[in-house]
């Protein structure tokens, strides 16, 4: 389940990913992780938090495992 601490650490770490690409002169995966940090952000605005929401890989290792 994801969290909203969960989605602004998603947020931050693509936005980390980007100023590594920028510095390192890699423009196509700068915008890509850029374009990446705005869903995240877009995601965690639009979802209505009551505490987590379900993470669809991890519900999926529990449901195999039962």
């Amino acid at each position: 389940m994801y969290s909203r601490k969960q989605f602004e650490a998603l947020e931050a770490m693509s936005r980390e990913q980007a100023a590594v690409a920028k510095s390192e002169m890699e423009h196509f995966l700068m915008e890509y992780w850029l374009a990446e940090a705005e869903e995240w952000k877009q995601l965690r605005q639009s979802i209505p938090f009551k505490g987590r929401i379900p993470n669809c890989s991890s519900d999926l290792a529990d449901s195999n495992n039962t």
